[in-house]
């Protein structure tokens, strides 16, 4: 089953929930997550007073809760069989609901036309799926139309609506309740009348105004629901979906095919092996964890089922045509994951956002590694922010890390293998990096089974739990995984003529949109003297985690604004990635790695001197596994300074 689980419906607490933008449910969700139009430490700024009367109810958006601009959007996936349209489907709605604050629902074509019980290709299982989606679109989960739910100026019920002249004294001004927008309408019709508020509830002008919905079609068997008129697979049936969208004009919503066309064998074969491991569940793909697991041969019964179906269907499927029949649809053509992308009528931010996002991810495993900075000065003093260097323990960890990542990194399960090296523009993830060895190394070394030689022998204090348990992880990745995102270097010969192509090892990149989360007025105190100087705002702090701005400064929110366009780089990432940045930033990307509700991220342990190594693939669920370095707690002093007198076991893995 594809996408998170329903998220519970909790009660509103005073002024908002603490769900800022929930994550995706699926087609057989009862209702979507409620979103939300602000953060809850503005609530207490839109209630009435006595110099403001009539408040805003709403304030604008942001663009990590509202950066769809209220667009309501359905995305088909077509294509042959196992071509990853689930993969896809998956990682759309996790990167639109995390980072954007949509609401995105996963409709299975094959799941719902099960419930329909209707024969395949029938008006009545084509007619079930879009009230699904209309349901889903039309369903009131936001209170972001409150600015609308206001009475009209004037007396009267005819009385026009006017923003120029002045409200009359004798009309009741709608203060914001606790309670959700549902209740809050109720109680406005009650007072007013439909007829006597500003914007009618049955009004289009109400569907626009939130962080916009996104219901994504696809279908895990396309054999089985190729008949199904919202499967795609002919012109008749694309022109009937968008016919039949575009003749609901109240409902709003805009089509967009995306055909997968994958023509290269290693990617079919690399995909019917993940989908066999997922069938048998994340037990399973774990315990099949080895340095075969993305390498090993599918049986050859299972590779010509495969390429029998799949001729037969080719014969009857007709792919998105580009002779000028289909040039009214919007559509995008994804060949071979970001090898070429063909786009028509894709205008307007979500549909770009969408092929760019599209652009960059493939289904190769993602091997991706996670380290806060070693212990800094502030951390020693628990004073928020700055640029502070190393502390003694600190600059253990850096040294540690420098003789960890040879061994475990460049050479995955034996193999070396080309890695990135990411830190923030701070000093302490800089000095935390300043070690790490960057090797030149030929090309032809990638090429190789073997590497260049054996991996690099242990230092006397490495142990071997530093080695997964089991002495597997859980996924494979191997070097022969072809990079494109850096131009290649060449060794230069004796005479300067150019021989072949190198590359650099854990290449030092340096991005300020890794930098901690900047506390404003409040960087360089500790978190007592925040609550003795402004109680007030400790207080918003503490209920607001994910939306709290500091003073001057950025909330969590924030942070998701300039991790976007990094995520972008690093989805389309092939080699393993280093991540040495800051515990905010760090539990951003952790959740979102790992599929969890961006609302829980600060509430993520990132801890000091460990790395997390998260590995995914789109298929299965990712997996985790983290490496404590140290020096930890106990062998640390309260200067900052390292306890010789405490033995440590070394590093070991969780």
């Amino acid at each position: 089953r594809l996408g998170s689980p329903p998220t519970p419906k909790m009660p509103d607490p005073p002024a908002l929930p603490l769900d800022v933008g929930n994550t995706s449910c699926d087609a057989r969700s009862t209702s979507p997550g409620a979103q939300h139009a602000y953060v809850q430490s503005q609530s207490h700024l839109l209630k009435a007073t006595s110099d403001n009367p009539l408040p805003t109810a709403v304030p604008p958006p942001i663009a990590a809760v509202a950066g769809l601009l209220g667009v309501r959007h359905v995305l088909c996936l077509i294509g042959l069989p196992e071509r990853g349209k689930p993969f896809i489907a998956q990682r759309l709605s996790k990167y639109l609901s995390f980072f954007h604050g949509a609401e995105v629902k996963l409709f299975d074509v094959n799941e719902v036309m099960d419930r329909a019980g209707g024969p395949p290709g029938s008006d009545h299982n084509a007619m079930f799926m879009f009230e699904e989606i209309k349901a889903f679109m039309n369903a009131t989960s936001s209170a972001a139309d409150r600015n609308m739910t206001v009475p009209r100026a004037g007396s009267g019920r005819s009385a026009p609506a006017s923003s120029s002249s002045p409200p009359s004294p004798e009309v009741r001004p709608v203060v914001v309740r606790e309670g959700s927008a549902e209740v809050q309408l109720a109680e406005s019709l009650a007072a007013h009348g439909e007829e006597e508020l500003l914007v009618h509830p049955s009004d289009r002008r109400r569907k626009n105004v939130d962080s916009g919905k996104v219901a994504i079609l696809f279908a895990n068997d396309t054999f089985a629901c190729f008949k199904e008129k919202w499967s795609g697979t002919s012109k008749e049936r694309r022109r009937w979906a968008s016919e039949t969208l575009a003749k609901d004009r109240a409902l709003g919503a805009k089509l967009i095919f995306i055909e997968v066309i994958v023509d290269r064998a290693d990617i079919l074969e690399a995909n019917l092996r993940a989908r066999e491991r997922a069938k048998n569940g994340p037990t399973a793909s774990r315990e099949s964890a080895g340095p075969a697991m993305y390498e090993d041969e599918l049986p050859d019964e299972c590779l010509r089922e495969f390429e029998d179906r799949a001729r037969r269907f080719q014969r009857i499927y007709v792919s998105m045509q580009e002779d000028g029949s289909e040039d009214d649809l919007s559509y995008i053509k994804l060949i071979n994951y970001g090898d070429k992308v063909v786009t028509n009528r894709m205008h307007g931010y979500l549909r770009m956002r969408i092929a760019q996002f599209l652009s960059v991810i493939h289904p190769t495993p993602h091997v991706i590694y996670l380290s806060r900075h070693g212990q800094s000065e502030y951390n020693v003093l628990g004073k928020l922010g700055g640029n502070p260097p190393l502390s003694p323990a600190g600059q253990e960890y850096a040294r540690r890390l420098a003789q960890w990542v040879p061994r475990h990194i460049f050479y995955q399960h034996g193999v070396l293998t080309k890695c990135r090296l990411w830190t923030s523009s701070l000093q302490r993830t800089i000095l935390t990096a300043t070690h790490i060895p960057h090797p030149i190394v030929p090309a032809s070394s990638f090429d190789s089974p073997d590497g260049l030689s054996s991996p690099p022998r242990r230092s006397s204090h490495e142990t071997d739990a530093a080695t997964p348990s089991g002495g597997t992880p859980s996924h494979r990745f191997r070097s022969r995984q072809r990079s494109r995102q850096l131009p290649p270097r060449y060794l230069q010969g004796d005479e300067g003529v150019l021989n072949e192509p190198v590359w650099e090892q854990m290449s030092p990149r340096v991005y300020r949109n890794l930098d901690e989360i900047f506390a404003g007025e409040y960087e360089g105190m500790t978190y007592e003297e925040i609550k003795k100087i402004a109680p007030s705002e400790a207080t918003l702090r503490s209920m607001d985690k994910i939306g709290y701005r500091y003073p001057r400064g950025e909330s969590y929110l924030d942070i998701l604004a300039r991790l976007d366009p990094l995520v972008h780089e690093l989805e389309s990432y092939h080699e393993p990635l280093v991540v040495v940045s800051h515990q905010a930033v760090l539990r951003l990307l952790y959740s979102y790695l790992m599929g969890k509700p961006r609302h829980q991220a600060p509430k993520v342990e990132i801890p000091l001197h460990t790395v997390i190594r998260i590995t995914y693939d789109g298929w299965n669920p990712p997996y985790e596994e983290r490496f404590v370095l140290g020096p930890t707690a106990k062998g640390i002093r309260n200067d900052g300074t390292i306890d010789e007198g405490v033995l440590e076991d070394g590093q070991t893995n969780l």
